[in-house]
């Protein structure tokens, strides 16, 4: 599986990149949202999103907002993290996103979080 983290905390994109290429996966980290819908446009595209809620460059939500608007990009698994309380403002709408994970989180619940996501059959829930 190809996973994209987009976090602008290098050292959870580094944790995050290495769990999973132990795991088997192919995973890159970037750490703006620009740079993650630059990614998203490239092929071979990523399988999943995992989501910062908070990145220096733009929120989360306004993310998955320009991922949902895109026809190629509707139905791509987004898992958000966040180490904030989320506010409903914070969040993107419901259904536009399959998890949101609590940061500090354990490698196992992320995991966890990102194979229900993708199992879901890739589409919003």
């Amino acid at each position: 599986m190809r996973i994209l983290v987009a976090d602008d905390s290098p050292g959870i994109g580094t944790i995050l990149t290495r769990y999973f290429a132990r795991e088997g996966h192919v995973c890159e980290h970037v750490a703006t949202g620009a740079a993650a819908l630059r990614r998203l446009a490239e092929e071979p595209r990523p399988d999943v999103l995992i989501l910062d809620l908070r990145l220096g460059d733009m929120s989360g939500a306004e993310v998955v907002a320009r991922l949902r608007a895109d026809a190629s990009l509707r139905a791509l698994p987004v898992v958000l993290v966040t180490g904030y309380a989320a506010a409903d403002g914070d969040l993107p709408p419901e259904g536009s996103y399959q998890a949101l994970v609590p940061k500090p989180f354990d490698l196992q619940e992320i995991g966890a979080a990102l194979a229900a996501a993708v199992g879901a059959g890739r589409e919003p829930a």
